[in-house]
């Protein structure tokens, strides 16, 4: 049941918008070097209060990306600047599927 619903949304959002939600936001252009390490940013991302992190990648926009879930249990996928660690881009909504 769950593979038709998530390919409906997939299908909705790449007709409703597929420039921007396909691109991601522009963060840094400092190179990697100034970046904060991934452990570093990891721990920062927790003080945040986002948990259950599934996916912590870097895009080429040159942010940090993850995917997880904030404090109250609600979906999250945040870009952050990797330098400075805040947020850029945010979307949040959805509760955490009970498997």
């Amino acid at each position: 049941m769950r593979k038709p619903i998530l390919l409906t949304m997939a299908a909705l959002m790449l007709a409703g918008s597929a420039g921007s939600a396909l691109a991601s936001p522009k963060c840094t252009t400092e190179p990697e070097s100034k970046w904060l390490g991934e452990d570093a940013m990891k721990a920062k991302i927790a003080g945040m209060g986002y948990t259950k992190i599934r996916t912590f990648q870097k895009t080429k926009g040159g942010c940090y990306e993850i995917y997880g879930f904030t404090a109250d249990g609600q979906k999250a996928e945040v870009y952050f600047n990797p330098v400075s660690g805040a947020v850029v881009e945010k979307n949040i909504g959805g509760e955490e599927d009970e498997d």
